[in-house]
């Protein structure tokens, strides 16, 4: 396959794609299949596949910070086992699929983040990341084209290594009149609020943990999960309402505007005195309530508009959680609540999706900014990598 190969896949007018998503250690590989002329579409498939062990204990590694225990071989391992594993998700994902429509038009492929932190240059603080995951060989494999390195090419333009998804969310949210939220509860929290009617993106920022601390405590409650199935043990715990003041009076809370994190951002909270002593049960109860707390706080403060949203769908692993739910529920009262499967996207693939809705668009010629990079000479959102 040439480059001229990719502008007949521009001329393409009903696209399959195929979109592969590396998360955290908990979130493992995802894949999704769909369909879609520019505005409308049909998911075909979906699949997740868990990572191994090793690679989980990798990545804890990575970020905590403490790389004594890490050595080079590791990083050649991981590279090497995840995109093995990322032809394995491929290919369970398209068995689910008819021979007729079981070839996609092209892969979409946002890698794992093994680290990603602040670098010094010319007195400018400036993100930087090492990832994993071959794009090459997945090109090569399967003989599609593949689009890639979207954080490395929001970073080279001035980002932090957002990736772009709100021509996608525009385009999910293209059939619900009026302001809807689309909160994402992974490691992190991430807020977005789209004005259908003027297709304006009013808020789109973290707004602090998602599932991160939640993570930890559970596993050392449970030992053999390393989170809380459904809110579980969170609802067996008492919210110590103090200390939750008190933690979201920290400066990363109360800081308005625009909010980054990086891996272990919010580790210093479980090493509070006042945090670490509750019982185990009332820690996961207060950190579950944090997460709730930070979201509807930050709303409360960047929130603008006149008009009271109309909705709130909620996806990623922490839309599982039927505790965080409730402390939702309580702080936003009159806005109803209710699951992205209502739009039949799967809960834990909204960001794959809204991932590959826009690439698919930017293909076809509609124009996809970084959502915070300053430097003009890089265009592209991405890059291709050819069989």
């Amino acid at each position: 396959m040439s480059i001229a190969s990719i502008s007949k896949l521009k001329k393409i007018k009903n696209r399959r794609c195929l979109v592969v998503s590396c998360g955290g250690s908990q979130g493992g590989i995802q894949c999704l299949y769909f369909t879609s002329n520019g505005q409308t579409w049909e998911i075909l498939a979906h699949s997740k596949i868990s990572y191994t062990q090793r690679i989980i204990a990798i990545q804890e590694i990575l970020n905590s910070g403490s790389f004594s225990d890490l050595n080079p071989s590791d990083l050649a391992y991981l590279d090497f086992k995840v995109s093995q594993l990322i032809l394995e998700c491929i290919k369970t994902t398209l068995a689910q699929t008819s021979r007729s429509v079981n070839t996609p038009h092209l892969v979409i492929f946002n890698k794992m983040t093994l680290w990603k932190c602040l670098t010094e240059e010319n007195c400018q603080q400036i993100y930087w990341d090492v990832s994993a995951g071959d794009p090459q060989l997945i090109a090569s494999s399967l003989n599609t084209p593949v689009f890639s390195d979207f954080a490395r090419n929001n970073l080279i333009a001035g980002g932090t290594g957002a990736i772009p998804v709100n021509p996608g969310n525009r385009i999910i949210l293209s059939k619900c009149p009026g302001i809807t939220m689309l909160l994402n509860i992974g490691i992190f929290s991430h807020l977005t609020i789209i004005d259908t009617s003027r297709s304006t993106v009013l808020v789109d920022s973290i707004t602090g943990p998602g599932t991160c601390l939640i993570d930890s405590v559970a596993k050392s409650i449970l030992e053999v999960e390393s989170f809380d199935r459904d809110g579980n043990l969170a609802s067996m715990g008492k919210v110590d309402g103090e200390l939750l003041n008190t933690l979201v009076s920290a400066p990363w809370f109360t800081k308005n505007g625009l909010k980054s994190a990086v891996s272990g951002q919010f580790d210093y909270i479980l090493d509070i005195p006042e945090v670490s002593k509750l019982p185990p049960y009332d820690r996961i109860a207060t950190l579950t309530a944090l997460t709730a707390r930070s979201i509807y706080n930050y709303y409360r403060t960047e929130y603008k508009d006149s008009n009271a949203p109309e909705r709130i769908l909620i996806s990623g692993g922490g839309a599982n959680n039927l505790t965080i739910q409730e402390y939702l529920k309580t702080y936003f009262q009159a806005i109803p609540i209710s699951s992205i499967e209502t739009l039949t996207i799967p809960v834990d693939m909204r960001i794959p999706f809204a991932l590959g809705l826009t690439v698919n668009a930017s293909i076809s010629g509609v124009t996809v900014p970084f959502d915070n990079g300053t430097a003009p000479k890089v265009t592209s959102i991405g890059r291709w990598y050819i069989p």
